[in-house]
This record gives C-alpha cells, structure tokens and sequence, in this order.
C-alpha cells in the first residue's frame, strides 16, 4: 500500500475561501484613506517624524538645521556657510515648507530657559544673524525660531496644534534640548 501526500482540491479552496474571508474583514476595520479632514494628531505625528528625520539629518550631513514657525506653515532650513544665509532644506524625504490647514491652530512656545534669549534676538532690531554678526538680514531671508545642531542638540520648544472644528482636540508636541520628542494630548 502506497500512502499519498498532499492536499485535495476541495481543502485547498477551503483555506483560499476563509483567506478571502479575513482579507475583507481587515479591509472593512481599515481607515479610509479617501479622507481629507485630517485631525491635529496626523500633523502632530507628522511634525514629529520629520522633526526626527532632520534631527538625523543634522547629525548625519554634519550641518546646522533649523525650524521657521509661520501662521500655517513651518519650514526646515539649512545654514549654508558659503553665501551666510539660511535655505530651505529640501531632499528625498523633507519638503523645506510644510502647510497646515487653517481648520488646525498650530502655535510653537519656546521653553524659558537660555534659549528663550533667541526668539528675543529674531524678534529685536538688531538685524544680524545667530552665524555671522556682519551680514544684513533681508525680509525674504530664512531666520529659524528653533536650531537643530549638528551636535545633536536642539533648542528646546513645545508645538501645539489644536483642531478648529466640531471635535476640538489639542495635541503637544514637546522637544527637549538633547532632541527627545514627546507627544502630549490634552483633553478639551
């Protein structure tokens, strides 16, 4: 007597039926992607992936790295030392400006400490940069709110952005000065 191996037809399409079966189920419980409201939590995740990607950046590149805060945008900037000006950081994976929607308040807090002296310094007539005392600061120049050094440290900040719509929502998104990045949700 000959004993054979295998599977017959009929098990085979039992398991491609119960596959089908689960696929389905998971395609149902996924979010859909086809939504264009998205809340303070995706921006907060957001900011803090490419926060992290160019704290890397900095070290990796060896280069001074930094955050310019608008109303509705950040922008990563870089310090170019040949022309003495800061430029939007653009590579593979972070778009120098980054806009947030006006359905989203976003609002950058430097932490008081050292480094509250430059948000004093940006905002002051003294019209030097941080780099290089002689050069003339101009109105569409790049001046960071925030420096991400090639050292690995960064100047301490919180990001809040908070939903404008029906569900109100308020995320935090804190940065320590050695780059730690936290990320707070607060209860409205």
């Amino acid at each position: 007597m000959r004993k054979t191996a295998g599977f017959t037809l009929l098990e085979i399409m039992l398991v491609l039926v119960l596959m089908g079966m689960i696929s389905v189920g998971v395609v149902m419980t996924l979010p859909s992607s086809g939504s264009t409201t998205k809340g303070s939590e995706w921006y907060a995740q957001r900011f803090s992936r490419l926060l992290q990607l160019a704290e890397d950046q900095a070290l990796i590149l060896n280069a001074e790295l930094g955050i310019e805060f608008n109303e509705h945008s950040f922008t990563f900037v870089i310090y170019d030392y040949k022309s003495k000006k800061w430029l939007p950081l653009v590579n593979d994976r972070i778009n120098g400006n980054v806009v947030i929607p006006e359905t989203i308040t976003a609002q950058y807090n430097l932490d008081d400490n050292v480094w509250g002296e430059l948000e004093t310094l940006q905002n002051s007539n003294n019209n030097s940069t941080l780099f290089d005392q002689e050069s003339s600061f101009q109105a569409n120049d790049f001046y960071p709110h925030v420096f991400i050094m090639s050292s690995g440290e960064v100047t301490p900040f919180n990001y809040q952005f908070t939903n404008n719509g029906d569900q109100q929502s308020t995320v935090i998104v804190k940065v320590a000065m050695t780059g730690d990045i936290q990320t707070e949700w607060v209860n409205d």
